[in-house]
């Protein structure tokens, strides 16, 4: 029978007898709840302390999903749930009581909205089991847990709907399997990374756009000014429309592919965002976390060099083709290659955008890729 391993780690310096004791109540009922309703595996459910922070004050969600991480990868859990007495800040809301992370596959939740006593251990172990059906793939649905966590006194202890245990069933299986580093020797980092990706293709790419990669550059700032700014000028600049007319298809075509690899790059090898342990050495949980943010960033870059694409083209057909046919050179508006310009424009503006994108704060980065919702 196939292990499944979660988690639970408090990190916060909590010495409240009654809250301690209403954590391991809800720890318990969980894990009952998943042991009946998946007889088909193994469940354990371990609940170790890292009273890294004062139970006071609001708590930056980033810091602990990493917490989470490091933690899991150590202890070889699947999946782990921080859990603090804390307020969690929140990026887009007014207030959050947890943050699932597929890319990590991290959960933080907050019991501070939840209540004392009988009413914590419900609607902790409620939000908990929420933040496990996001982990595990399972979109928001009217009955269950996954029911959108919009009101904390709604939450309770109950199984998974039926519709969504098929699911948790093979995304389970895939993750129960023997890890990679277990089944002995491996060819290089290289051979490693794709044997991670071909044990889990579908669950990667999941993951991938459970990230919501589109999302990027709506709250990234610099990065969307930068790819902006660039645009424009490539727009209003003759030299630029004479040397985008005038590059052979091949080369644009090529250039769009060689643009979105970079800006993914620079992104995300400029901002850490592989550094997921202190850990050395090849794990599949560190591989496959890498994965999905490397593939998060990329599809992001892609969707913004498609709006680049869409943008230009329409501004383009706008701007008087006289001239326009006068800038790049050729004997007519007839003539006018504005779908191959376009394209020159959206690889330059991508990579303009990947440079602007590494003033942000590392933080903000980390947290648009990482954070799945705030619930």
């Amino acid at each position: 029978m196939a292990l499944v391993s979660v988690g639970w780690v408090l990190a916060a310096d909590v010495w409240d007898e009654e809250l301690l004791a209403a954590y391991e109540l809800a720890r318990e009922q969980v894990l009952d709840v998943l042991r009946a309703q998946f007889p088909e595996f193994e469940w354990e459910m371990p609940f170790v302390e890292r009273r890294v922070y004062v139970p006071l004050g609001a708590l930056d969600p980033l810091p602990l999903l990493e917490l989470g991480a490091e933690e899991k990868i150590y202890r070889r859990w699947d999946y782990a749930v921080v859990v603090v007495p804390n307020e969690l800040n929140p990026r887009h809301r007014i207030f959050t009581i947890g943050i699932p992370s597929t890319a990590l596959e991290v959960a933080v939740v907050s019991s501070a909205r939840l209540g004392r006593g009988d009413a914590l251990v419900e609607r902790l172990g409620g939000l908990v089991l929420h933040m496990l059906g996001h982990l595990w793939g399972v979109e928001h649905t009217l009955e269950g847990p996954t029911r959108p966590a919009d009101f904390p006194e709604l939450l309770r202890i109950e199984p998974f709907p039926e519709e969504a245990r098929e699911a948790i069933i093979r995304h389970l299986r895939e993750v129960a399997d023997a890890r990679l580093e277990e089944q002995g020797p491996h060819r290089g980092w290289l051979t490693f990374y794709v044997r991670t990706f071909l044990t889990d293709p579908r669950g990667i790419l999941e993951d991938v756009w459970n990230c919501a990669p589109w999302e990027l550059p709506l709250y990234l700032g610099r990065l969307t000014a930068a790819a902006a700014v660039s645009t424009i000028f490539f727009l209003m600049t003759a030299e630029a429309w004479e040397i985008g007319a005038h590059l052979p298809f091949s080369l644009i075509a090529w250039g769009a592919v060689i643009s979105v690899l970079m800006a993914t790059g620079l992104l995300f090898f400029g901002q850490n965002l592989g550094q997921i342990t202190r850990e050395h050495g090849l794990r599949e949980q560190v591989a496959r976390t890498q994965l999905v943010l490397f593939g998060t960033i990329l599809m992001g870059m892609l969707f913004l060099w498609v709006v680049i694409y869409l943008i230009s083209l329409g501004v383009s057909y706008l701007m008087p083709q006289g001239v326009v046919t006068e800038w790049a050179g050729v004997p007519s508006p007839v003539h006018l290659p504005l779908t191959q310009y376009a394209a020159f424009m959206a690889s330059v503006g991508v990579v303009a955008a990947a440079l602007g994108g590494n003033l942000e704060e590392e933080e903000d980065i980390k947290a648009e890729v990482l954070f799945d919702e705030e619930a």
